[in-house]
C-alpha cells in the first residue's frame, strides 16, 4: 500500500455553509461584476433591477466551505507564516478547480457540505492533492453541486503511488483560431474587494509578504481569476444566463495581477466548450479549460 492510499475516499470534514443575496452579489463586484459598466450583469450585482431576477455566478460554489485543519492531518512538512502554524504544506499552490452544478445556486440558503479526499498523487517533482466538496440544500435535500480542488505541493513528492487519478480528462490544444474572445479588465483594487469573501491571504494586498512569496508585487486571487472566467464563460456562450451553466474547470498556470486584462480564448465543443484565459493575449493563466452546458 503507498504512503497515502489508505486516505483515498475519506470524508475529511463536514458542516453547513449559509449565504443571503448580499453575499452572491460581493462575490459579483469581487470577480469583477459591473465594475468596468455598472449597468452590465445586473443580474448578478442587483436584487432590485425592474425585470431582472438575481442570479448568483456559478463559481461562487468555490466559496462554499467548511473551515478545518484537515491538510494539516496529511503529514506534509508545513510553512510558518506571520508567526502562525497555518498547517498548509510548504511550497503548495492552488493547481486547479472545476465546478458542477445539478441547478443553479439559489439566491440565498443553506447547504449541507461533506468535504472528501479523493487522492494524493505523486508526481516526483512534487504531490498532487484533489479533494472535492459535496453540497446539498438544506431546506429541501435537493442535491447542488461539486467543486473538486487540486493542490499542488512542490518538492514533497517521491513518496510512491499513483501519479494522478483515473477520471482525468483528456485536453488538446484546439488546431484553430478560437471561436470567440471575451475580454474582462482586472481593476486596481479588485484584490480589496474580493478580501472581502474571507480569503486574507496579504500577497494579495501585501507588497512585502508578495515579495517574499516570489512575487514583484501582490497578485490577484486565484479563485478570483477562476471567477471572471466564469463570468467570460457566461457572457459568451450563456448570454448572461446562469441557469445554461453545467460545470467548468481549468488549470491555473501563472498569476494575475490588478490591473491585468483577462482574455478567455474559446473553442465550441459537442455539448460545450475549451477554453484558455491569457493576460494581454501573452501570458496563459488557466489551461485545459473545459465548460459544459446544463444537460
Amino acid at each position: 500500500m503507498a504512503k497515502f492510499d489508505h486516505l483515498f475516499g475519506k470524508e475529511m470534514t463536514r458542516g453547513t455553509y449559509s449565504w443571503d443575496a448580499d453575499r452572491a452579489m460581493l462575490y459579483a463586484v469581487g470577480v469583477g461584476a459591473g465594475l468596468a459598466d455598472p449597468y452590465d450583469e445586473l443580474q448578478f450585482t442587483t436584487e432590485n433591477t425592474r425585470g431582472v431576477a438575481l442570479q448568483v455566478i456559478p463559481t461562487f460554489m468555490t466559496q462554499m466551505a467548511v473551515e478545518s485543519g484537515w491538510l494539516k492531518e496529511l503529514g506534509f512538512r508545513s510553512r510558518q507564516w506571520d508567526g502562525m502554524d497555518w498547517g498548509y504544506p510548504e511550497g503548495m499552490v492552488h493547481g486547479e478547480q472545476s465546478v458542477t452544478l445539478a441547478r443553479p445556486i439559489p439566491p440565498a440558503g443553506t447547504v449541507e457540505i461533506s468535504e472528501v479526499l479523493i487522492g494524493i498523487y505523486d508526481k516526483g517533482s512534487g504531490a498532487l492533492i484533489l479533494s472535492e466538496r459535496r453540497a446539498t440544500l438544506a431546506d429541501s435535500g435537493e442535491f447542488l453541486g461539486t467543486t473538486r480542488m487540486g493542490l499542488f505541493v512542490r518538492d514533497q513528492g517521491g513518496f510512491g503511488g499513483p501519479r494522478g487519478p483515473d477520471d482525468a480528462q483528456p485536453w488538446e490544444q484546439p488546431g484553430r483560431a478560437p471561436d470567440l474572445t471575451v475580454s474582462l479588465p482586472v481593476q486596481p483594487g479588485q484584490s480589496l474587494i474580493f478580501r472581502l469573501l474571507g480569503d486574507r491571504n496579504p500577497h494579495g494586498t501585501d507588497p512585502a509578504i508578495a515579495s517574499a512569496d516570489g512575487f514583484d508585487r501582490p497578485i490577484f486571487f486565484g479563485l478570483g481569476t477562476y471567477g471572471f472566467a466564469c463570468r467570460a464563460l457566461l457572457k459568451g456562450l450563456c448570454d448572461g444566463d446562469a441557469a445554461r451553466f453545467g460545470a467548468i474547470e481549468g488549470r491555473f498556470s501563472q498569476p494575475v495581477h490588478p490591473g491585468d486584462v483577462l482574455d478567455t480564448h474559446i473553442w465550441h465543443t459537442d455539448g460545450g466548450a475549451q477554453f484558455q484565459t491569457t493576460v494581454d493575449d501573452k501570458r496563459l493563466v488557466i489551461d485545459r479549460g473545459i465548460f459544459r452546458y446544463a444537460g
